[in-house]
């Protein structure tokens, strides 16, 4: 498990309906540029689960947008929330 300091790390967290919550953990190299993001589902009360993990936005020549990134979540949240369901069963 890796551990991040707190300026290399930015977490956002949506609350998604019934009781979970997604939480993007957005990591950022030294320039400002995200270099990874970490997607969790969970409730504040049981563990989260890693439903999606992204890696290398910041090498030559890869284009990514954050808000985009977002937007294809919440287009396919139901295939999100089956991986969470699938790992706590």
């Amino acid at each position: 498990m890796i551990k991040y300091k707190s300026l290399e790390r930015k977490v956002d967290m949506y609350d998604i309906g019934d009781g979970l919550t997604l939480m993007n953990i957005i990591k950022e190299n030294q320039d400002g540029q995200i270099q990874s993001v970490d997607t969790y589902i969970g409730a504040e009360t049981d563990r989260f689960c890693c439903v999606g993990h992204t890696e290398g936005l910041d090498q030559p020549g890869v284009i990514f947008s954050y808000s985009k990134y977002v937007k294809l979540i919440q287009a396919n949240l139901q295939r999100y929330l089956n991986i969470y369901y699938i790992q706590n069963v």
